[in-house]
């Protein structure tokens, strides 16, 4: 993308785990510490590639609550 020089997005998949662990889910670290991860990546990523026109974000979806969380 930097050597296109037309800038360019980058998306990465996260989770609301990536903002805040929980103990919900035990002996489950391993995911939170990924999405802790792709977090600090996506922001070094904004920093460094931004002067160039590249926008780095990551989504974090989290449950919905629904009749199948139960």
């Amino acid at each position: 993308m930097i050597k296109q020089g037309n800038g360019g997005r980058i998306i990465g998949a996260s989770s609301i785990y990536g903002k805040q662990g929980t103990n919900s889910v035990r002996s489950q670290f391993c995911i939170y510490a990924s999405k802790f991860a792709i977090r600090g990546l996506t922001q070094a990523a904004a920093l460094e590639f931004g002067p160039h026109g590249i926008t780095v974000n990551a989504y974090a979806p989290g449950a919905i609550d629904t009749d199948m969380c139960e």
